[in-house]
């Protein structure tokens, strides 16, 4: 399986999404294996989901003069700040790399 795969994305965005809105490891690990097993516990789907969070999609970039503006939008909206997605995706890949070296199923 590859990153690029649609189960490694979704388990990828279902992880980072879990950390982004709070989860904890063992509900957001409970989640992903509860969908890993959903789509019939394909080999490799944690290690591909893992590289997957390198290529899901980013905010665009705005300038610098723009930012100010654009977190005052982004707190009007209830959309988090951009460090707590990047928190939680590092925490995904994290995650998902522990799952992957734990059910012997990376390729």
């Amino acid at each position: 399986m590859t990153p690029n795969d649609p189960t490694a994305q979704g388990l990828a965005t279902m992880a980072s999404a879990g950390f982004e809105f709070g989860g904890d490891v063992d509900q957001v690990a409970h989640d992903v294996r509860a969908m890993w097993e959903q789509v019939g516990r394909p080999d490799g789907a944690f290690e591909a989901a893992a590289q997957a969070i390198a290529v899901l999609p980013q905010r665009p970039e705005v300038p610098v003069a723009d930012q100010a503006r654009r977190r005052r939008l982004e707190r009007a909206f209830g959309i988090n700040p951009v460090e707590v997605e990047l928190a939680a995706a590092l925490s995904a890949r994290e995650l998902l790399e522990r799952m992957a070296r734990s059910c012997g199923v990376a390729s």
